[in-house]
């Protein structure tokens, strides 16, 4: 009786101490921490070039896969297409680019 007694112990110690390793893991998971997001979260950075003139930078924003080239330089803003699948063209819309998001947050 005391053998069965004593294992049993130990398995249920072993499964509480199992249950709280697995509940302070999620309490304690930081990449997934909710703070609040930054106004400009959604836009990544492609690259950037710069020339005998001029410099700029191309952004997509991935809300909607829009690409847009900024010039550094001459502060001008071109709607370069929508990426849609990697690999392939960018597709330009046949209606009016989108509006070009403000350039001065």
């Amino acid at each position: 009786m005391q053998h069965t007694d004593r294992v049993m112990k130990i398995l249920l110690c072993a499964l509480v101490f199992l249950l709280a390793f697995l509940s302070t893991r999620t309490f304690l998971d930081f990449t997934a921490a909710s703070g609040h997001m930054s106004k400009y979260d959604y836009i990544q950075y492609l690259g950037g070039f710069v020339g005998s003139s001029d410099a700029a930078m191309v952004l997509l924003d991935t809300r909607n896969g829009d690409v847009w080239l900024y010039g550094l330089g001459e502060q001008t803003v071109l709607y370069l297409g929508q990426l849609t699948e990697l690999g392939r063209p960018l597709v330009r819309s046949r209606h009016s680019a989108p509006a070009a998001p403000p350039s001065r947050p």
